[in-house]
C-alpha cells in the first residue's frame, strides 16, 4: 500500500472516530459519499500538500458533515469498562469470507461432476456480506481487526526489497488475471452446457460478473465476497481440467502399449517327404532339444484304464475313440505338394483320393 493510500485511510479512520458516537447505519451513510471524495482529491494533492491543509483535520471536516446532514453535536462516549467481544459482525463477515473462499476452490475441482455444491459457499457468502453490508464500502472494522491487519502487514513488505518488487508486479497483472478468471469460468460454462444448463447459466453468469467485480473491488470492498471466491473457483476449475486432461492422455488409444498379435495355435502337424508321402509318428522338437507340444494332451485309449500319456510332440495327432478304445490317425483334408509342384496345394471339402488309411497306434511310453 503506497503513502498516498495510507494517507487516505488515517484520514477517514480519524473520521469514522469523530462520528462513533452516531449509531453504525448513519456513519457508514456518512461515510459512503465521503471515501470517493477524499481519495480522488488525495489524487490532486501536490507534492507536499496533505489532506488536512485542503480539509481540515478529520474531527473538522466530520464536524461539518455532521451539521450539514442535520445530526446533533458529538456527544463523548463514557467509557467501556466491559470485555471487548470476540465474536462481532465484522469477525464473523471475515471469517465466513475466508470459508467460503476455501470452500468454493474445493468445489472448483468437482463442479464439472456436481455443480450444485456450489451452493453451498454461495449461502455462507451471502450470509456473511449480509452482516456487514450496510457499514459501506471500506469495510473499515474488518480491516481494522487484527487478523486483516496481520494480513496487510504481510502484504507490506519493505520498500526497495525483492518481496516488495515481487508484489507490486504481480499487482500489475491483475487486470490480465481478471480476463484469465472470465476465460478460465467461461471454460467450465462450455464443459457443463450440454448435460447442466442450471449449472452451465450459473457459471456462464459468474464469468461475465467477474469482468466487473475484479476492479470493482479496489473501490469498494464489499465487491471482495464476490471476487475472491470467483478467483478461487477459477483456480478449482484449472485443476480438474488439468486432471481430466491427463487421465484422458494416459489412457488414450494412441499411447497404449503395443499389443502384438496373438500366435496362432495349432491342433495338429502333418509332416510329408519329400515325395509327398506322409509321415507318422514324427517326433518334433525346438533348437534347444525341447519338445514342440501341440496345445492338448493325449491320454491313453480305453478310458480309465491308467494307460500312459502318448508325448504331446508326437505328430500327427492320433484321433481317439472312447467308445472301442482304439487311437488311428486321421489323414489330413489338404493334399500336399509334391517336390516338383511350384504351385500351392488346393483345398477341398472332401479327403483326398491318395488318403492315408486309419493306422491303429499304440500309445508310446
Amino acid at each position: 500500500m503506497n503513502t498516498q493510500a495510507l494517507g487516505v485511510e488515517y484520514y477517514l479512520a480519524g473520521m469514522r472516530a469523530a462520528l462513533d458516537d452516531l449509531p453504525p447505519n448513519e456513519v457508514a451513510e456518512i461515510m459512503e459519499d465521503v471515501e470517493a471524495h477524499v481519495a480522488e482529491l488525495s489524487t490532486e494533492l501536490g507534492e507536499n500538500e496533505t489532506l488536512e491543509q485542503r480539509l481540515g483535520s478529520p474531527e473538522q471536516y466530520a464536524q461539518e458533515l455532521r451539521q450539514a446532514a442535520g445530526y446533533p453535536p458529538r456527544t463523548e462516549r463514557l467509557p467501556v469498562t466491559t470485555k471487548k467481544q470476540l465474536v462481532t459482525r465484522p469477525r464473523v463477515a471475515a471469517w465466513g469470507l475466508a470459508i467460503a473462499t476455501a470452500v468454493t476452490l474445493l468445489a472448483g475441482t468437482a463442479v464439472l461432476r456436481q455443480s450444485a455444491i456450489l451452493l453451498l459457499p454461495a449461502v455462507l457468502l451471502v450470509l456473511s456480506l449480509a452482516l456487514v453490508h450496510d457499514r459501506g464500502p471500506a469495510q473499515q472494522e474488518i480491516m481494522d481487526l487484527p487478523e486483516t491487519r496481520k494480513i496487510q502487514q504481510w502484504l507490506t513488505p519493505e520498500e526497495g526489497t525483492p518481496g516488495e518488487r515481487a508484489l507490486t508486479y504481480l499487482k500489475s497483472l491483475q487486470p490480465a488475471w481478471w480476463l484469465v478468471r472470465a476465460g478460465l469460468l467461461g471454460l467450465g460454462a462450455v464443459l457443463l452446457a450440454s448435460r447442466d444448463i442450471l449449472g452451465f447459466l450459473f457459471i456462464a453468469g459468474i464469468a461475465v460478473l467477474s469482468v466487473f467485480a475484479g476492479p470493482r473491488a479496489k473501490v469498494d470492498r464489499r465487491w471482495l465476497w464476490f471476487s475472491l471466491p470467483a478467483s478461487a473457483l477459477a483456480v478449482g476449475l484449472l485443476f480438474q481440467v488439468i486432471d481430466v486432461t491427463a487421465n484422458n492422455l494416459a489412457y488414450s488409444p494412441s499411447r497404449q502399449v503395443y499389443q502384438p498379435p496373438a500366435m496362432q495355435s495349432y491342433e495338429n502337424v502333418y509332416a510329408y517327404d519329400e515325395n509327398g508321402k506322409l509321415l507318422t509318428n514324427v517326433l518334433l522338437y525346438d533348437q534347444d532339444g525341447n519338445p514342440i507340444n501341440a496345445p492338448r494332451q493325449y491320454y491313453g485309449c480305453h478310458g480309465d484304464d491308467p494307460q500312459p500319456m502318448i508325448p504331446a510332440n508326437r505328430y500327427p495327432r492320433p484321433k481317439i475313440d472312447y467308445e472301442n478304445g482304439t487311437c488311428y490317425t486321421v489323414a489330413p483334408s489338404v493334399v500336399a505338394p509334391s517336390s516338383t509342384e511350384s504351385t500351392p496345394p488346393s483345398s477341398s471339402g472332401s479327403a483326398p483320393s491318395s488318403s492315408v488309411a486309419p493306422t491303429s497306434v499304440s500309445p508310446s511310453k
